[in-house]
């Protein structure tokens, strides 16, 4: 508890949320994704800025101004979760748990949409209409490019959250043409459109995460090889890509592709048996792997062994890649968009 409590990122994640990197993976990395992943950083967000001002989707701007209170997980001592409030303004009465770093993603930065009060309305929208805002916001992006290169015609443009919120209604109930093109994702929207595959973001059927993997090789082979398609908590290797190391791996090279292999699938075993304990996978960079091992036998009384741990879950993956292979996926599903 006192780790996780008093650790750096325990103490960013509870003032700004799970957002708190944004400008470092926009500004230093280059790893964040806009208008459909035509640019790994978010330009946007700055133009016209002052010098010494913040980009308003950054939470360093909005946290201050618009969060009223806490949201964690029951008994979590690292509550990250914020309760975002706009009071005044068109956008008044949006309430909701946020703003996270993929929601500032999808429906913001890949949108070209900057201003926080709306992205947090689009959030809202999501939530109320049942859709995951990344795959939504991800194939709303789609239909904008298409529409932008005369493939499709509608009324998506980037930078316009009405336009957006009209969109997620009409895929939420397939209504109109346009609804009922991207009600699906953005594989079946190109399937059904006939084009557009060049620049249609899935793995898998599975739109990606807030991280161009155009800079992160690491994240490039785990999103192509996952069971699950473009996630990025599958493996979860983009911390370690971005910081360099993590564990026992150091001097990652994020833009090479050596030694990547062996990177994934270590972190694919890790992760899952994070995912068969059921605890947070923010407390990954924390207690690393031996940190993890000695929680589990404390609680357990068990004797577990790092080698066995990730034994186990290197079979829990197999497993999941068997049943792929079951319900006839092969390597050519092994891509990247």
């Amino acid at each position: 508890v006192n780790i996780m409590k008093d650790h750096p990122a325990s103490r960013d994640d509870m003032k700004y949320g799970t957002g708190e990197f944004y400008a470092w993976m926009n500004t230093q990395k280059g790893t964040f994704p806009s208008r459909n992943w035509q640019q790994g950083y978010f330009q946007k967000a700055y133009d016209n800025l002052k010098e010494g001002e913040l980009s308003k989707i950054d939470p360093y701007y909005w946290a201050p101004k618009y969060v009223t209170g806490y949201h964690p997980c029951p008994g979590c001592t690292k509550p990250c979760g914020h309760i975002f409030e706009v009071k005044e303004g068109k956008y008044a009465g949006t309430r909701l748990d946020g703003l996270e770093y993929e929601i500032m993603y999808s429906l913001g930065g890949n949108l070209e949409i900057d201003d926080p009060e709306a992205v947090a309305y689009l959030s809202l929208l999501s939530d109320l209409y049942g859709l995951d805002a990344i795959s939504a916001g991800v194939t709303i992006s789609w239909a904008m490019e298409a529409i932008e290169k005369g493939l499709l015609k509608g009324y998506l443009r980037f930078g316009d959250p009405d336009g957006v919120a009209r969109a997620l209604k009409e895929m939420a109930y397939r209504e109109g043409e346009l609804g009922k093109l991207l009600a699906d994702g953005v594989r079946a929207a190109y399937t059904r459109l006939g084009k557009g595959k060049e620049f249609a973001l899935e793995v898998k059927g599975l739109e990606p995460p807030a991280y161009d993997i155009r800079g992160i090789k690491g994240m490039a082979l785990a999103e192509a090889v996952s069971v699950r398609g473009a996630c990025h908590l599958t493996a979860g290797v983009y911390g370690t890509e971005l910081v360099g190391k993590w564990w026992k791996f150091e001097n990652v090279d994020r833009f090479s592709a050596k030694g990547k292999g062996f990177e994934v699938k270590m972190h694919e075993d890790f992760m899952s048996v994070y995912d068969s304990l059921g605890i947070c996978k923010f407390s990954r960079h924390m207690f690393f792997i031996d940190g993890l091992v000695d929680i589990l036998n404390a609680y357990t009384e068990f004797d577990f062994s790092v080698s066995e741990l990730l034994v186990a879950g290197e079979r829990i993956y197999n497993v999941e890649r068997a049943f792929n292979v079951r319900e006839g996926f092969t390597r050519k599903d092994d891509y990247l968009p």
